[in-house]
């Protein structure tokens, strides 16, 4: 798994705590429970451990690459060592942190979105979020608290997810080449899921495997123009019941085309839904 994809996986459990670095709420339960790919012979840490020490690395400390989560661990105190569940050692005492290669290694042979989907967690069942008093600039502020309202209420009338994907800089595989990540998100930033997509052009093949375990009955799907192709509308739409605003651009020439020749200017500049039965564009600007 690559060291970025794993930092921005890992940002959502990995905090700081009164004691030091921690991990959010049921994160340890969840990562005891990924299958261990290395042998039950010789293992001296546990995978949890490690797992947690990578993302603690990664994440609070602001490292990109595993040298530097090697020296992290090697300026771990002991506390530190110990709150992370690294294994006793008793003969020399103290609590036992692994090196550089063993995080590298094991994380290697992780199946990625398996570790990816114990670091996020489960989906929320209620998109509603528990109500409270507003921040106190938002109070200070009326049109910021009128514009807090008004977004707070439409995100609890309908869930938007947004698909986009990213080149990973930071990261290369051992030919030269660098890694693309195709993520989705809630908008609001939540993550609900991301995976490994090969090369920058063949992120459209990943669509539906992206979005396949994703509830999005009743959701309203973004995405830039390389997505807009009909087996993906098609699916959105007819297996999972969901909406879409698709981008259209000269890429689709046909469809550029049509859209083009559409009597815009006979419109007033207002919108109105989709059908939710196909997914047809609304009338507007």
């Amino acid at each position: 798994m690559p060291a970025v994809a794993l930092s921005r996986a890992g940002a959502r459990v990995a905090g700081s705590g009164p004691g030091g670095q921690v991990l959010a709420a049921g994160a340890w339960q969840r990562l005891e429970v990924l299958p261990d790919p290395r042998s039950p012979q010789g293992r001296i840490y546990p995978l949890a451990c490690l797992v947690a020490i990578a993302v603690c690395a990664f994440t609070a400390a602001g490292n990109d690459r595993f040298t530097a989560v090697g020296q992290w661990v090697k300026r771990a105190s002991q506390a530190d060592v110990a709150r992370l569940r690294a294994p006793w050692y008793p003969i020399a005492g103290r609590y036992r942190a692994p090196d550089e290669k063993t995080i590298r290694v094991v994380l290697d042979r992780l199946d990625p979105r398996a570790l990816a989907r114990a670091l996020l967690g489960p989906r929320p069942h209620s998109r509603r979020r528990p109500g409270g008093p507003p921040a106190p600039g938002v109070r200070r502020y009326r049109a910021r608290r009128s514009a807090q309202q008004a977004k707070t209420l439409a995100r609890d009338r309908l869930r938007a997810v947004a698909v986009d994907g990213k080149t990973s800089r930071a990261a290369r595989r051992a030919d030269g080449t660098r890694g693309c990540l195709l993520g989705a998100a809630e908008h609001g930033g939540r993550l609900l899921d991301h995976l490994e997509a090969g090369v920058k052009h063949n992120e459209t093949s990943h669509f539906t495997e992206l979005l396949g375990s994703a509830d999005l009955a009743g959701a309203v799907v973004t995405f830039d123009a390389l997505h807009t192709v009909r087996a993906n509308l098609g699916w959105l739409v007819t297996d999972n019941k969901a909406h879409y605003i698709a981008i259209v651009k000269r890429n689709q020439p046909l469809l550029h085309a049509r859209v083009r020749a559409l009597p815009w200017r006979q419109y007033p500049p207002a919108a109105s839904p989709a059908t939710p039965a196909t997914g047809a564009p609304g009338t507007g600007p």
